[in-house]
């Protein structure tokens, strides 16, 4: 091969490969790739963890609630959080099954929380204990009713679509999610943790509860800002100069 194919082979290569890959490092999927996928892991190794210490415990020992409570509000509510601009499952899924997914996994989550909060207000009872007047208790009663009021506005979304109802619709989810990771967060500090896991145990679940959170909120936080971009009037942009 001539010096001038060699170097025109150079130009196609780098112009094909390396170019491209250097452009998606500023590209917004790329971040909404490694968020996702962060996400994904930290929501069901943590959610892994929780269930194979809890399974086969009694009631009397918050067992069932932590199950219940972590595989609903936790788990589930993250990956319907997650599921609706998956960058995966959206080549592999229509956007009618991908929102019938969302919806599944909203009112899973919905339904296990509200069976692990029913059990521990039931022992609560038992014992004549106060319940909801500590910040794990606030904090996951009001990410409960902000589901439930996200899962009803989702009901209203299948039957009429409305930006005014589509972005208090994420933003409530958004926030509802946060509390509940509040919730699982300040659960930690409790004595069921303290005797179920060492002080290493519980330090490293705070990291992966901290990494959810923030992978989870990160990736809906950029979906919403993009989505709202998009429904901007075109003028705008033109105005500042930007294509």
């Amino acid at each position: 091969m001539s010096q001038g194919e060699n170097a025109t082979t150079e130009k196609l290569v780098f112009y094909e490969f390396a170019w491209p890959l250097l452009v998606a490092v500023f590209e917004e999927n790329l971040y909404r790739i490694v968020l996702e996928l962060l996400a994904h892991i930290l929501l069901i190794v943590i959610a892994v963890v929780v269930v194979t210490k809890t399974s086969g415990m009694d009631d009397n020992r918050s067992g069932q609630h932590a199950l219940y409570a972590v595989l609903g509000l936790f788990l589930c509510v993250g990956e319907s959080l997650l599921v609706c601009h998956s960058w995966w499952l959206g080549d592999v899924l229509s956007v009618k099954r991908l929102s019938l997914l969302h919806m599944v996994l909203g009112m899973v989550g919905l339904w296990l929380g509200s069976v692990g909060i029913f059990l521990k207000s039931i022992l609560k009872s038992k014992t004549h204990e106060p319940h909801f007047n500590s910040k794990h208790g606030l904090c996951g009663l009001l990410g409960l009713l902000l589901i439930g009021g996200t899962l009803a506005s989702g009901f209203v979304l299948v039957c009429f679509t409305h930006l005014a109802l589509h972005v208090p619709h994420r933003l409530m989810g958004l926030c509802g999610f946060v509390l509940l990771s509040c919730s699982q967060w300040f659960s930690l500090n409790l004595g069921f943790a303290r005797r179920e896991w060492s002080s290493r145990n519980i330090m490293w679940l705070k990291i992966g509860t901290l990494g959810a959170t923030i992978s989870v909120v990160g990736y809906e936080f950029v979906c919403l800002c993009r989505d709202i971009v998009h429904l901007l009037p075109k003028n705008w942009f033109k105005a500042i100069a930007l294509k």
